[in-house]
Parts: C-alpha cells; structure tokens; sequence
C-alpha cells in the first residue's frame, strides 16, 4: 500500500503561527484527490467533494419514500436504502479521508449496483410464480457474489474490487437494455435506460477519468496540476452525475415493475424538496398491489 501523505497546510488567523491540525488526523486513505485537504476548515477534509456527495445521498432517500409510500416492494425500498448510504459513504470518505471512510464509500457501491442488477435481472423474469423464484436465485446468487468481493477487498484486492464494479455496472446495462428492448412501454421507460447510462457513463469519461490522467493519485503524485486550479473540483460535478443517473434509473426499473404487475403507472414530474428544489420523476401506480401469489407446490 502506498504511504499516505502528510495533509495540506491550512491557513491560520494569525500570520506565522502554525496550521490548527487536521480534525480527522492525516490522510490514512490509500487514494486522495485532486481537491486541496482541509483548505477551508480543519473539520473537513474536501470541502466541495464532502457537499457535492449529500445529493447522492437525498436521492437515495427520496426514493425509498416513495418506494414505501407506493409499495413498489422489498426490492425497490433496499435500492433506496443502499443508495442513501452510498450517498453518506461518500461524505464520510471525502469529508475525514480515513480508511474507514474511504470503505464506507467503496463498499456500499458494490452492493447498491448488485441490487440494481438483482431488480433489472428480475425484470427478465416471467411475471409468475416460477419468476419469483428465479428473482430470489438471483438475490442470493448477488448477495453470495457481493460477500465474495468484499473479502477480496479487505485482503487488499482493490484492482479485482473495482473490475467487479465495473462489471456489475455494465451487466445492470445490458438487462436493462434488454427488459426495455422486450417491453411493452418502452416508450415510456426506453428514455429513462438511456439518459441513466448517458449521464452516469458520461460523467465518468468527462469527469472522473480526466482527473486521474492530470491529477492522479495525491498519495503518490505531488506534481502540480492545472486541475488543482478549478474552483470546484470535477470530482464534484461527478457526483451530482452519480446522483441523477441512478435516479433515472431507478423511474425506468420502478414503472416496468408496476406495469408487469397490472398496477397502470404514471410518471409525474414535479419539484421535490429532497431533490434540492429540482423537479424530478415519480412513479405513481393507480392500482393497488395484488394479493401475494401462492407459492407453487
């Protein structure tokens, strides 16, 4: 593991006194950013990447409000909760640049994109009784292979951590495109897949890739670089990109399932207080859940 690197000065009221310390010690992180430590208070580390992580974390739970309000099931109020926690990972990571942060952000990403796979793989199965139990295969199978990963990640596997993000994030792609592609409302649902991966997958090319080619790891890179000039950090505006796609995504996957389950949905767009103002979808169902089906002998 590369040694972590004394914090940034930070300045003082009084000119040639030393630098109050850092609230949260030094960098114990094995990856730091490109945002300046501490250049605002010594009670947060990155500033801009610690505030620009809440929306993660609100979206996550504005969904799992209406997931419950709703009742669009077990499934969906987990993939609420998991992103909230994503969301406050990522503010405690950015925020205190510990290890201990640095996982609460890592590791819940895993599990959150393996949910979305178990939704999206669920939507491929037939609305019945033998479905449910492919659906319930599949969550064991995710939670099994999540377990697996995360051991490897403790044992210092970080690079086979990321590979099997990755993976998971491009396998929630493909059967969504599938369950869109064999859908009967695509037309409602299709734009949603696609502005999902277009703004996620967007921001990382535009976002998070050009600050580890000119920024790189400050752990280990101590060069100066012109990004360290930007007011706000690319990193920031990543997360705000990692806040809308997911919610997107999580409208396309919401409506499918309350359209295989006869509950006539309706996307209703207005300003939620949880979206910071913002307008932002609603999968509202007109009818009532079904009764649970029989189990089949």
């Amino acid at each position: 593991r590369v040694p972590s690197r004394p914090p940034a000065a930070m300045p003082t009221a009084k000119p040639g006194a030393p630098p109050p310390p850092p609230f949260w010690g030094p960098v114990t992180a094995n990856y730091d950013w490109c945002e300046e430590n501490y250049a605002w208070t010594p009670y947060v580390a990155e500033m801009f990447n610690t505030l620009s992580s809440v929306p993660t974390l609100t979206v996550g739970v504005y969904f799992l409000l209406v997931a419950a309000k709703h009742r669009y099931g077990f499934r969906f109020r987990l993939a609420g909760s998991m992103l909230a926690l994503v969301g406050a990972g990522s503010v405690a990571f950015h925020g205190t640049l510990t290890r201990v942060g640095q996982i609460l952000d890592e590791v819940p990403m895993l599990y959150s994109s393996s949910i979305f796979l178990w939704i999206g793989g669920s939507l491929l199965c037939p609305p019945n009784a033998e479905g449910d139990r492919s659906s319930a295969a599949l969550g064991f199978a995710l939670l099994a292979y999540c377990a697996v990963v995360t051991a490897v990640y403790f044992a210092g596997g970080f690079e086979a951590f990321f590979a099997a993000y990755a993976v998971t994030v491009v396998a929630v792609a493909v059967v969504s495109l599938k369950a869109s592609a064999k859908s009967d409302v695509r037309s409602t649902t299709r734009p949603y897949v696609l502005w999902a991966f277009g703004i996620y997958v967007g921001g990382f090319l535009a976002l998070w890739v050009p600050e580890q080619v000119f920024c790189g790891n400050r752990v280990a890179v101590h060069r100066h670089s012109p990004l360290q000039e930007l007011p706000v950090p690319l990193h920031a505006f990543f997360h705000v990109t990692s806040s809308v796609g997911p919610l997107a995504w999580l409208t396309f996957a919401a409506f499918e399932a309350m359209h295989r389950a006869k509950r006539a949905p309706k996307i209703a767009w207005g300003r939620r207080w949880l979206l910071w103002g913002a307008r932002g979808p609603e999968v509202v169902p007109k009818k009532p859940p079904a009764p649970k089906r029989a189990k089949a002998p």
